[in-house]
């Protein structure tokens, strides 16, 4: 009798947990886990005739048992997604523009996630039938023979168009990145230089000084100062004499590099060996020769003056902290609070001065392109960030040294379209 008690409990145990689990499946439902509005951008102008795009689904609890889904071409939503995004002249995207060889993907039991399925979008150049003049949408449905899914998260549309020069940009808002320059030597006791950025600002009401890029009590590009209106672009120059324990110190500011909040402008700083330009959109706003910084009493008793006529960016990375030398950062200098409020793209470190023209030449501010003969940059280039990964924290140095960035946390990612048609 004992034992039949022990089999009626066990048996009883087991066809509650069905019960539970068939009443979760229920209650529970399969989705989309991505944008259900994907662009597909197309970089014609780097010759890119195939991407690839990953996909997902997920469930809001774990089931006891494996969940398979199925993702399938839907070109009969056209007309809804017409509706929905109020584009009537988008077009569906022809069959030989895309591949769904197996687009099969399954949540394990216990899971609430499944793997990824790749998508395909192939013959995508400007010569393959696409007219880049006009929006081609696929429809992707998902379906599943284990659990509902969700009305509302059971489609994705994809749409294919052109890509902008710029199409992804990085927040740095209390956030900052650093490069590991290690025994690259190139960015050492640099007697001429250019740092150039793009960027968008959201506001300059809550702090007195943003920072855009370089070393602080060294070579700074930033906004704000003590002195200064809390918008205005400052070059921030210092030099530390070790035998008399002295720091020099000089800058380079001007009314008309004031900025405004919420709009793109294209940075740019040269050094020749002290004498310093600041442009701004192309324009040359601003110079001077700061290669004469300060003076000092000599042996024999005579002033002898001190010359800033060389950078040194080659320090290696550190916290700071404890009496650390300082190093090179983007959106960060001195203390936490000084971070770049807002969006950056296209941070560049070249070994020479850039001229007005090279400066303002058509889309220079937004694209760089590689030696069409060898696939790579001019050995100039040093350093190549385009801010350009939408996702993670680590930022790509695309010129040929390698050095990427390193940012403390995942930088917010969004999209655009720069520059503006």
């Amino acid at each position: 009798m004992k034992s039949n008690r022990i089999i009626l409990a066990v048996l009883a145990t087991v066809l509650f947990a069905g019960c539970e689990t068939e009443e979760k499946l229920l209650k529970n439902h399969l989705f989309i886990a991505t944008d259900l509005k994907n662009e597909v951008r197309v970089a014609t102008d780097e010759g890119i005739t195939t991407l690839v795009r990953e996909v997902s689904v997920g469930i809001a609890s774990p089931a006891a048992i494996d969940i398979e889904a199925e993702f399938t071409a839907s070109p009969e939503l056209l007309d809804t997604y017409r509706e929905a995004y109020y584009d009537q002249e988008a077009l569906l995207l022809p069959e030989k523009h895309y591949k769904m060889d197996d687009m099969k993907v399954v949540i394990r039991s216990g899971d609430v996630a499944s793997g990824k399925a790749a998508l395909s979008f192939t013959n995508l150049g400007v010569d393959q039938g696409l007219d880049y003049t006009k929006t081609y949408v696929l429809p992707v449905t998902v379906a599943s023979n284990d659990i509902d899914v969700l009305s509302r998260a059971k489609t994705i549309y994809y749409v294919v168009k052109e890509a902008s020069l710029v199409n992804v940009v990085g927040d740095m808002t209390s956030n900052c990145a650093w490069p590991e320059w290690g025994e690259f030597n190139e960015v050492e006791n640099l007697e001429t230089f250019t740092m150039e950025a793009l960027i968008n600002c959201h506001g300059f009401n809550n702090k007195e000084i943003e920072t855009i890029m370089g070393i602080e009590d060294h070579c700074l590009i930033r906004i704000g100062d003590a002195q200064l209106p809390k918008n205005q672009l400052q070059i921030a120059l210092s030099k530390r004499d070790v035998d008399d324990a002295t720091t020099y110190r000089g800058n380079l500011s001007d009314a008309s590099l004031q900025l405004r909040a919420d709009r793109w402008y294209h940075i740019a700083m040269t050094f020749d060996k002290g004498y310093v330009k600041v442009y701004l959109d192309g324009r040359l706003k601003i110079e001077k020769d700061c290669s004469l910084i300060g003076s000092r009493p000599g042996n024999d008793g005579q002033t002898e003056n001190v010359y800033f006529t060389s950078v040194n960016f080659k320090v290696p990375h550190s916290d700071e902290m404890d009496n650390k030398p300082r190093c090179f950062w983007i959106g960060y200098s001195y203390n936490n609070e000084r971070y770049l409020d807002g969006m950056i793209a296209e941070a560049r470190v070249w070994n020479r001065v850039l001229s007005a023209e090279e400066i303002a030449a058509p889309n220079h501010f937004y694209k760089l392109y590689p030696d069409k003969e060898t696939g790579k940059f001019d050995p100039s280039l040093l350093a190549y960030w385009k801010f350009n990964e939408g996702e993670g924290k680590t930022i790509k140095d695309w010129s040929i040294y390698g050095n990427d960035l390193t940012a403390d946390h995942d930088l917010l990612w969004y999209p655009v379209a720069l520059p503006v048609k």
